[in-house]
């Protein structure tokens, strides 16, 4: 009896690490994203919203534009606006701008 229990215990243990890992291996958009950019981009940074379909949005989970986009033009990007894209440079401080770009537009990015 104590046996099984340790081995149940032990498998338990073991599922729920497993269920960590997966978590903490897909990106989680943070609230900034979620208010500002997931309406057009979607919470998986895919662009599969009506509004980012409407829209014509950018995929972030495309390796190709992640890698030709620098930090400092999508900064641009989210500070000016381009295209359909508002402007939030009036919106959200430069530190907000460049966290949404480092943590969350980079986060989406197709790991090699």
């Amino acid at each position: 009896m104590r046996r099984t229990g340790i081995l149940g215990f032990a498998a338990f243990g073991l599922v729920a690490a497993l269920g960590l890992t997966a978590y903490a291996t897909e990106p989680h958009p943070s609230e900034l994203y979620k208010q500002y950019c997931a309406k057009c981009h979607g919470d998986d940074g895919k662009a599969d919203t009506p509004k980012g379909k409407q829209l014509m949005a950018r995929k972030f989970t495309d390796a190709e534009w992640q890698a030709g986009e620098s930090d400092a033009e999508l900064i641009k990007s989210v500070t000016k606006g381009k295209e359909d894209m508002p402007p939030w440079g009036k919106k959200l401080t430069p530190a907000q701008i460049e966290s949404l770009v480092k943590n969350d537009v980079r986060g989406f990015s197709p790991k090699n």
